[in-house]
């Protein structure tokens, strides 16, 4: 059964026993044989509304089963972050757009726009090998590459710059 089901089925059976109380009040004044019908059927409905958590209360996980999902998942997190981190080689290449910025363009065609780059790196050409994480809760004003956090980087190398910028 569906959470929005789990959740509606008491909140249903809540406002039909409003709206039973509701005709009551509103009601002018009837024999008590009516009267007595009404409160039966009120009856009724707070039956079926405890039949109905019963039944829901039977499809909830246990805590155990709970604890296992949860140690799954984190392991699969941690796992993934793992992954995530790998050792690349790639060009420094600066770009005159949006204010211009630095990238990183792999050796597998990737690219990779590292939020910490330091400034010894920043050379049109510069050939890295470095370590890269993807940084997953943050956006940028470029929308080019994988925004990225390096680490052990090391110069492997030069090529010719792209830029028409003699100063990079």
């Amino acid at each position: 059964m569906g959470v929005i089901t789990k959740l509606s089925l008491p909140l249903l059976a809540a406002l039909a026993l409003s709206a039973c109380n509701q005709e009551e009040q509103s009601a002018p004044a009837q024999p008590p044989a009516a009267k007595q019908s009404a409160e039966e059927t009120v009856a009724m409905k707070a039956d079926e509304a405890k039949a109905t958590q019963v039944e829901t209360s039977k499809a909830q996980p246990k805590a155990e089963d709970l604890k296992i999902v949860a140690e799954g998942l984190s392991k699969e997190t941690s796992d993934s972050q793992q992954k995530a981190i790998t050792m690349t080689q790639g060009t420094v290449r600066y770009f005159n757009l949006e204010g211009g910025f630095w990238g990183i363009v792999a050796d597998d065609d990737r690219h990779i726009l590292p939020q910490n780059l330091p400034q010894e790196y920043r050379k049109d050409g510069l050939r890295l090998s470095f370590k890269a994480q993807e940084v997953k809760d943050m956006m940028t004003i470029q929308q080019w590459g994988i925004l990225s956090k390096l680490s052990n980087i090391e110069v492997i190398g030069k090529v010719d710059s792209k830029s028409g910028d003699p100063r990079l």
